[in-house]
């Protein structure tokens, strides 16, 4: 018996630089030995259509839902079943199996020897859900599915899944909308403790979830001496003893939702973690001042965004030499708290916008009060320009307290800021076209 797993991409024609996505090495942990494994992430190489499988298993991202799509069509005209999983299936289980054999909701931990077991008796159920309600995740993970393939060179953990706060454009809620689950922190230090030198990224979407458990994670991995990178929430900033921490811990960089520097704006997104926040600027030092990079993320399109707001976003994250930033227009995410009241109120330009011939990446998805549709796509492509420029890109790496604190640093800044500037270009504008 053989399952392809595959990673649809949302623009198949270009190959990016990518990192592991994790489900597919959970995926390969959970399947059986005796069962032959394939795998092909579409971001990276090309996916063969004429492959013959007993099951082909997807993991679909909204972005990536049309293409999917596509995918799921060749091989169910092959008489080939197909189990979709992931965020998009999840939220939208209806949609997708119009298009699969079987969707999967929620994580595979919790049905995917069912799966199996159907499989080899030919009845593949249309639903799998993940029914489990522990606050501890049991899984491991097998990432020999990635040899050989040309993922950038950092070696991905996760710890938690879920998050504590409660952004109403965050679609982490909708697929984890109860509960926070963890791993068990030794468990995840002897996993790290196996891993080769390359870097770390911890992939939870807020590693801050709770200082007793994060004190001791950064305690234990600081003993490891490796270089690590996480997304964390900026009210860790208001602890000293977690900062000191942090950056005797190993941490080289982080992610950090800045999300707007306009505090109306923060309250209408119900984003309590800035909101505690006084002066964004001391906050973005206490990581300076123990030498960590920050990637900072913005959102624009709320109701308080001006033009004003783009140059100022802009302006703040060259001065404060942030390593990354992006700055993208309001994304409604399907499931969401944004997007519900978005579509009760009608005020959607695109309900299904990742079936929308007329979508492309970068449009508005919405009329924002104080921006017209043209101004916030535009003001939203010539922030991100302006920061990636590359008189921006060195004046950044003159930093020698993060970016370019030593050679790995700077290699690692110089890398991660070039591969975004070209994604930047590559697609601006594009449609989410499938592609025969």
């Amino acid at each position: 018996m053989k399952i392809l797993f595959l990673k649809p991409a949302m623009y198949p024609s270009e190959k990016t630089n990518s990192l592991q996505p994790l489900a597919f090495a959970v995926l390969n942990a959970l399947t059986p030995k005796e069962i032959e494994r394939v795998f092909y992430d579409e971001s990276i190489e090309s996916i063969p259509l004429d492959e013959t499988a007993d099951l082909v298993a997807m993991s679909v991202e909204t972005f990536t839902a049309k293409r999917a799509y596509q995918i799921a069509s060749i091989y169910k005209e092959r008489n080939i079943p197909v189990i979709m999983g992931g965020f998009h299936p999840s939220i939208e289980p209806a949609e997708a199996l119009e298009h699969a054999t079987s969707v999967a909701i929620g994580d595979a931990e919790g049905f995917w020897g069912q799966v199996i077991s159907d499989l080899k008796e030919g009845r593949l159920k249309s639903i799998y859900r993940n029914n489990t309600e522990s606050e501890y995740i049991q899984t491991s993970f097998d990432r020999s599915i990635f040899r050989n393939k040309k993922y950038l060179p950092f070696n991905m953990v996760q710890w938690n899944r879920g998050c504590k706060f409660q952004c109403d454009f965050c679609a982490i809620k909708s697929f984890y909308p109860k509960t926070l689950v963890s791993r068990p922190i030794d468990e995840v230090i002897q996993e790290i403790k196996e891993l080769d030198n390359k870097p770390l990224f911890i992939v939870d979407d807020n590693i801050y979830q709770n200082k007793t458990e994060l004190k001791e994670f950064l305690e234990k991995i600081t003993l490891l001496k490796k270089r690590w990178g996480c997304q964390i929430s900026l009210d860790v900033t208001r602890d000293d003893e977690l900062m000191n921490l942090l950056g005797r811990s190993g941490c080289i960089l982080v992610l950090v939702g800045i999300e707007s520097l306009n505090d109306d704006n923060l309250k209408q997104m119900n984003k309590r973690s800035n909101l505690s926040i006084s002066d964004y600027k001391s906050a973005i030092n206490k990581f300076r001042k123990h030498g960590i990079m920050i990637y900072g993320t913005y959102i624009f399109g709320y109701e308080h965004d001006t033009n004003e707001q783009f140059e100022k976003a802009v302006e703040f994250s060259k001065t404060m030499k942030f390593a990354l930033a992006n700055f993208n227009p309001l994304y409604p995410m399907p499931g969401t708290e944004l997007y519900n009241r978005l579509k009760k109120e009608k005020k959607l330009l695109f309900e299904k916008w990742w079936l929308d011939y007329d979508f492309y990446y970068g449009k508005a998805m919405l009329k924002p009060i104080k921006l017209s549709c043209k101004e916030l796509e535009d003001g939203c492509f010539q922030a991100k320009r302006s920061f990636n420029s590359i008189r921006s890109i060195l004046f950044r790496a003159l930093d020698l307290n993060c970016n370019s604190k030593n050679l790995s640093n700077f290699l690692l800044y110089m890398i991660i800021n070039l591969s975004n500037r070209k994604q930047i270009y590559r697609k601006q504008g594009k449609r989410l076209v499938v592609v025969e």
